[in-house]
């Protein structure tokens, strides 16, 4: 009876850890499905009210407050705050291609052209002063140039909250042309959206990181309300918090986000300014 028992016992273990193996994620699996929600919420047109927060590396602060609009593949940054740069907007036109890098343009009122950036110091300058770059906020690295590994779970907590998150790691393959060769990523079990991100340049050392400090909800689903990037090569940071977000009542036209259009914009429109 007791071997009887006993086999039994193995049997349903066995099937117990086939069905968890069954049911493992690979690191692939997981940031497919990070793709699916960023994808998700990116479908149809966004309004949405953001503000930086910045420390620079001389110790200074300055903050800015944008307006965005967005449809797929296609998002306009209109500067509120400073006065002095109101009116100032930046473009970005993603492809559906991952080895293709968006098209980028910046509109200054005093010139009143819209210039797109092409080279790499165009494309890497400060935002705005802060710690992203126009890169950081317009191009996505393909995940192509990486290879991802699952290296376990770990708790991130994130104000009262302590979510489960997969951590993995992404390595960039030899030959890829990317600004940081690896990366470590925290991401949501539930959700799947990103909680933590470590950035390591070619030396080897810490080069940015991305913590989320306050957690919300848009549309039943866990989101981003507040999060902080840091430039650990100089020290400097920006807190970049949602302070609004919502979808409009019609859908956004693409004409909106043409290039030769951007003189035209009217923030008023859309309750970037009075």
């Amino acid at each position: 009876m007791l071997k009887k028992i006993s086999t039994i016992g193995l049997t349903l273990l066995s099937v117990l850890l086939i069905a968890v193996a069954a049911a493992a994620l690979t690191a692939d699996e997981i940031m497919d499905k990070v793709d699916a929600e960023a994808d998700a919420l990116a479908e149809g047109s966004m309004v949405s009210i953001i503000r930086f927060d910045n420390i620079y590396s001389d110790g200074t602060t300055g903050s800015n407050l944008f307006g965005s609009l967005s449809i797929p593949n296609r998002s306009l940054i209109y500067f509120i705050e400073p006065a002095d740069v109101a009116g100032t907007v930046f473009l970005t036109h993603e492809s559906d291609e991952d080895d293709v890098d968006a098209r980028l343009w910046l509109y200054l009122p005093f010139i009143g052209i819209s210039k797109e950036l092409v080279s790499e110091d165009e494309r890497g300058g400060s935002f705005a002063g802060s710690a992203l770059s126009y890169s950081d906020l317009g191009d996505r690295e393909g995940r192509a140039d990486y290879d991802a590994v699952l290296l376990g779970e770990e708790e991130v907590v994130i104000g009262d909250q302590t979510r489960t998150a997969y951590k993995i790691e992404s390595t960039a393959k030899a030959g890829a042309d990317v600004d940081n060769p690896r990366a470590v990523i925290w991401i949501d079990t539930e959700f799947f959206i990103m909680l933590k991100m470590e950035s390591y340049n070619d030396l080897g050392n810490l080069d940015t990181t991305m913590d989320i400090l306050e957690l919300g909800e848009f549309e039943g689903k866990l989101t981003t309300d507040v999060m902080l990037a840091t430039n650990h090569s100089d020290g400097s940071t920006t807190t970049i918090t949602i302070l609004e977000q919502h979808r409009p009542e019609a859908e956004i036209s693409e004409d909106v986000f043409l290039p030769e259009n951007i003189p035209a914009f009217d923030a008023s429109t859309w309750g970037f300014i009075d």
